[in-house]
């Protein structure tokens, strides 16, 4: 793989695509305006004082947790809890340590825990509970109550009255999730815990106001995105607006065709999807102009052929009628005369036949169709065979036939009546138009795939028109029809339609006053 072209074929894909252009100008506008939202977003941005609870929310956590934690200890080595609270607690140390024994009411029992040297910590078992549920009321200005399984308040901490607490309630608002959405209040917080005490269920609820951290928040009056929108359609409106005009045009170009101009052509300005549009658009419109320049060249031809046929039957058998007007009137003075008027009428039926049989056999040779009666015959021997038949006329016009015909047979597969037709119009249209004196000349050159037939002579200038219509049923150089040159103008297009048939080409070259006619016969059709 050739990576130094890469670069060049990436950037023909994208001329070439449309697609792939408003991908990259999406893809640019996103950019651009992700940049102008970040570097906007300073400009406009205040800082705004907000409490953050979030911090005390998690202390609340902590706090309760820490609760359960010595309590659960508690129930399981209560000597070790005391010596853990006197060591972490100076006033714990100093009110229980080494006290001295007063009265007990109820049913409490001393508890009696050992510490170092002869210290001895003396307190009851109410007394650890009520100063562990005092604890977080100290640290954190949180109430704190221990109650049994029907809220029954068994423990509380200082200033808590509550005698019952509704466990479901208390359940439901622990539960509850806490937003930061109201600045104005501090929220109040429960946190619901389950343990085991002297046996049985109990709940520990702390409960208080978590301590406010304040936070200072960049906010903005004109939100920075709104900014970055409106970048990005201003962007991707400047951005696209050549191919928007590159769509308008097309629109126009579209409506200036529909109104029948089909001359006019739009623009290709881009190698992309419109590009391609624009390019099919133009070439229908040439299409279509080509197509009704046809059909009025069609209709032309058609005037021009019944104008022609018209003329070319009328002429004749006028002069038909004519003498056998006179023959019928008896207005001759001799019978030569009567001979004469006979033969001249005989002759212009001849030429009336003749002018049938053409426009017979050009109807049938392009509509209807021929079946070719294939046979392998000599085409220089036909050609010299045919030549040596139209010598008498040739040199009647001062003509002269110069044959330039291979020796061997050229031996081809055609229908052997129609090609000698075929050679005939062109041979006797060569000497009607030669100048006088002058020469044909007549060339076959045997190719490897192919026969080459020229027949080449000196005529009067004709112009290119003139020369591009020698094919065109009924025209004739002669544009007067006059009768000096005698034929309705069908020969070569009879001609042409014989040389389709057999899969040939036939074509013809003008210059320096030399006509020049082509016929070009594959071997294998």
């Amino acid at each position: 793989m050739n990576y130094k072209k890469l670069p060049l074929r990436i950037l023909h894909q994208m001329r070439a695509s449309l697609r792939v252009q408003m991908i990259l100008a999406f893809i640019c506008c996103m950019l651009v305006s992700v940049l102008i939202d970040l570097a906007s977003a300073p400009l406009f941005a205040h800082k705004e004082r907000r409490l953050d609870f979030t911090e005390g929310i998690v202390t609340i956590d902590e706090s309760g947790r820490d609760l359960v934690k010595r309590f659960n200890q508690m129930n399981q080595d209560i000597n070790g809890l005391v010596k853990q609270l006197g060591n972490e607690d100076p006033a714990f140390k100093n009110k229980f340590l080494n006290r001295p024994l007063p009265s007990l009411t109820g049913n409490d029992e001393w508890i009696t825990v050992p510490s170092d040297g002869d210290s001895v910590y003396h307190l009851t078992r109410n007394e650890i509970i009520q100063f562990l549920l005092n604890i977080p009321k100290q640290q954190n200005n949180l109430n704190a109550v221990m109650t049994d399984s029907d809220g029954k308040v068994l423990y509380n901490s200082d200033g808590v009255t509550d005698t019952q607490v509704d466990i479901p309630n208390a359940m439901a608002e622990a539960k509850k999730p806490f937003f930061n959405q109201d600045q104005g209040k501090h929220p109040k917080v429960t946190r619901l815990y389950t343990m085991t005490m002297n046996g049985g269920t109990a709940y520990c609820i702390v409960r208080g106001s978590p301590q406010p951290t304040v936070v200072y928040v960049n906010e903005s009056e004109i939100p920075p995105i709104l900014l970055g929108v409106v970048t990005f359609f201003i962007c991707f409106y400047f951005i696209t607006k050549r191919k928007m005009k590159e769509f308008e045009e097309i629109a126009l170009g579209l409506m200036e065709i529909a109104t029948g101009n089909l001359k006019f052509r739009i623009r290709e300005k881009s190698k992309d999807e419109l590009g391609s549009l624009a390019a099919n658009i133009n070439f229908m419109a040439s299409e279509l102009d080509q197509m009704i320049e046809r059909e009025r060249q069609a209709e032309k031809l058609k005037d021009e052929l019944i104008t022609n046929v018209s003329h070319d039957l009328r002429t004749p058998l006028t002069s038909i009628m004519g003498y056998m007007r006179l023959v019928k009137d008896h207005q001759y003075k001799s019978k030569a005369q009567l001979d004469e008027y006979v033969d001249i009428a005989y002759g212009k039926s001849e030429q009336l036949k003749k002018l049938i049989e053409d426009l017979f056999d050009f109807t049938r040779l392009n509509y209807e169709g021929v079946q070719l009666k294939k046979e392998k015959v000599s085409l220089n021997q036909m050609l010299r065979q045919l030549t040596e038949e139209l010598d008498p006329i040739a040199k009647e016009s001062n003509v002269t036939f110069i044959k330039d015909l291979p020796k061997e047979p050229i031996i081809m597969e055609v229908d052997p009546n129609q090609m000698v037709r075929a050679f005939e119009n062109v041979l006797t249209n060569a000497i009607k138009y030669s100048t006088h004196p002058g020469t044909i000349h007549i060339q076959i050159v045997n190719h490897k795939h192919s026969v080459q037939i020229t027949v080449s002579n000196p005529c009067e200038a004709l112009s290119e028109d003139e020369v591009n219509r020698l094919f065109d049923r009924f025209y004739r150089v002669d544009t007067s029809r006059s009768s000096s040159k005698s034929g309705a103008g069908l020969g070569l297009a009879i001609t042409k339609s014989i040389i389709d048939l057999h899969q040939g080409t036939i074509h013809v070259d003008y210059e320096n006053q030399v006509i020049r006619l082509t016929i070009t016969l594959p071997f294998h059709v």
